[in-house]
């Protein structure tokens, strides 16, 4: 599937994505904001962390859990 910057479905994939990336990064409120804009967008169940990840891998982990999810809805 292409991603388009115009289509609902992509733009919710994308922002799946942004937050793995700020969630690695360290920005663990704005993962948590790209993660809700993906799930108004999508209207999915889609991963989420509660509390905040204590450590680098603790954010891997979750980071990984979500491209997971990511990688399920973009092959649909």
């Amino acid at each position: 599937m292409a991603l388009s910057k115009f289509d609902r479905k992509s733009d919710g994939l994308a922002d799946i994505y942004r937050a793995a990336l700020y969630l690695v990064r360290g920005a663990d409120e704005v993962s948590k904001d790209f993660l809700e804009k993906a799930r108004r967008k999508l209207g999915k169940e889609i991963i989420s962390f509660s509390n905040k990840p204590k450590d680098y891998r603790e954010r891997l982990f979750f980071a990984e859990k979500i491209l997971d999810q990511y990688f399920l809805l973009k092959s649909k």
